[in-house]
């Protein structure tokens, strides 16, 4: 048999990234803070693209906390954002003021904020006093990195971490804040896959003197190996059991002679079955596979021989498999078929 031909098949879809932030209620605070919101589309995002997906054009508004009566105001805040541990190297960087990536993974090292100035590795806002305008808008490059092993629909939550200075009778905030979810990414994830045989052909040799059925079995270190970044359908069949050729699970030494003594029978063990001229497909065809990641698995897959030779015409007898592995577009769900 030859090997089973790379492809990958795009499915899905959904949605895009919205963006939010909560605090208490600015209009009731006597210190320093600052809120933010804003929805955008990161587009869709191939995880087997060796390319990744970069928006350098996210904007988010910041509004600083203000009193209900009186001047109390936020005159600066300086911020960083958290993403959460064993995230990927997700970037976030603040287009309008230069910064590099002001996105750090939780637990790990990240810039040490004060009230004012500009902290090496943050970023800063810097409101002013009570006449300045309570909001500044700042724009942002959100870069997904290639290859990374997401999930259809997954939301992806980065914190705000920050201090600020207040003004006008505001108290500073000089130890650090959370907004949590601040920014929550909802990627339109494709259900990509890719799939090979690796292994040799599912060879018996020379059958002359075989006799006793299902004393020879073929290398078992044969496998399909699947890569997909969602579940997918598996299914199997034997070619020369399609119309108006012979049964399946037979193999066969020309397509016009199929009596017993021209057709070899064997089985085939897949996915936890043993198919063979009695049971020609799998018990629950398609079978619904779990998720591969990128990481991939292998599917192991080997024949036993279930006649002998000696009494076949001399020839060169073949059955070619065809196995069909289909993305899903659909939850996570599904066996965990390298385990079967």
């Amino acid at each position: 048999m030859g090997k089973l031909r790379d492809f990958t098949i795009g499915v899905m879809a959904a949605l895009g990234v919205a963006l939010l932030a909560t605090q208490a209620d600015a209009a009731v605070s006597t210190i320093c803070g600052v809120t933010g919101s804003n929805a955008v589309s990161l587009g869709s995002y191939n995880p087997f693209s060796p390319t990744g997906i970069t928006n350098p054009s996210v904007s988010l508004t910041f509004t600083r906390n203000v009193a209900s009566s009186g001047g109390g105001k936020t005159q600066e805040v300086n911020f960083y954002f958290s993403a959460p541990v064993g995230s990927p190297a997700y970037q976030l960087s603040d287009t309008t003021a230069a910064t590099g990536n002001l996105l750090y993974i939780a637990g790990g090292a990240h810039p040490t904020l004060t009230i004012s100035g500009s902290d090496v590795g943050a970023d800063n806002l810097p409101f002013g006093g009570a006449a300045a305008p309570d909001t500044i808008t700042r724009t942002f490059a959100v870069t997904i990195p290639p290859n990374v092993d997401l999930t259809a629909g997954l939301d992806i939550a980065f914190n705000i971490i920050y201090q600020c200075k207040g003004t006008g009778g505001f108290s500073n905030q000089s130890s650090d804040v959370t907004l949590p979810g601040a920014i929550t990414l909802h990627l339109t994830v494709l259900s990509a896959l890719q799939a090979h045989y690796a292994g040799t052909a599912l060879a018996f040799g020379d059958l002359t003197h075989v006799t006793i059925g299902g004393a020879t079995t073929s290398a078992i270190n044969n496998h399909i190996t699947v890569k997909s970044s969602g579940p997918y359908n598996v299914s199997i069949a034997s070619d020369n059991g399609r119309a108006g050729v012979v049964k399946p699970f037979r193999m066969m030494w020309d397509s016009a002679h199929t009596g017993a003594n021209d057709t070899i029978l064997y089985s085939v063990h897949f996915l936890g079955q043993t198919l063979s001229s009695t049971q020609t497909s799998l018990a629950g065809s398609p079978i619904l596979c779990q998720k591969a990641t990128l990481t991939g698995v292998d599917l192991p897959i080997y024949a036993t021989l279930q006649e002998g030779g000696s009494t076949k015409t001399p020839a060169s007898y073949s059955d070619l498999l065809i196995v069909t592995i289909t993305p899903q577009d659909i939850p996570p769900s599904g066996a965990t078929c390298s385990s079967l």
